[in-house]
């Protein structure tokens, strides 16, 4: 009888050391609800992207700061699709819900052809300081036609209210968000 507590007692150890922690997926929040009138197949058109990150942030682990030069990729929360297209779904969206490009898409999977207007971005930092709060900067270039129209370097800061790793997620979606802000209040009335 002792043998077979000691070979039950050998399994559910060995059970506990392979089970992993589950991994949770993120995006960089909710998007709103989609308006009850469909935008119009001819309003002003825009195309945000390509987006280019920093190649330390660029893969679907989320990296945290920790103590300056230390990051920390976390093997069990990440990021639900590449940051690079979850920056450029939501400026688009934020882009069509508050200026007169209602039709407002993500590169590279584009619908149209000939836009008014693109929005390459270049994130130059998209870094989380811990559960503390993240920075972001990036520069951003509206062109029409292949000649850039304007052209600015974006910066801010915002606290991760909840120190956890959905705040962490929601604190990278509001600095999106006021990206996209800055982007809307230089968009030209009409293309």
């Amino acid at each position: 009888m002792n043998r077979l507590l000691a070979i039950a007692l050998l399994c559910a150890g060995l059970a506990a050391c392979s089970s992993t922690p589950p991994i949770r997926h993120y995006t960089l929040g909710p998007l709103p609800p989609a308006p009850a009138v469909a935008p119009s197949a001819t309003g002003a058109s825009l195309v945000v992207g390509p987006v280019g990150v920093p190649a330390a942030i660029d893969r679907l682990h989320i990296v945290r700061q920790q103590g300056g030069a230390r990051a920390e990729v976390s093997d069990e929360h990440r990021w639900a699709a590449p940051l690079k297209t979850e920056i450029a779904r939501r400026v688009a969206v934020e882009v069509a819900r508050h200026s007169a490009y209602v039709r407002a898409v993500a590169w590279p999977q584009a619908s149209i052809a000939d836009p008014d207007l693109t929005l390459p971005i270049d994130v130059l930092r998209f870094d989380a300081d811990g559960f503390e709060r993240v920075t972001l900067e990036a520069v951003w270039t509206l062109r029409k036609g292949g000649h850039d129209v304007v052209s600015r370097r974006f910066s801010a800061t915002e606290t991760v209210r909840e120190p956890s790793w959905d705040g962490l997620a929601a604190a990278h979606g509001r600095l999106v968000d006021a990206l996209a802000a800055d982007i809307v209040s230089a968009l030209p009335i009409r293309p």
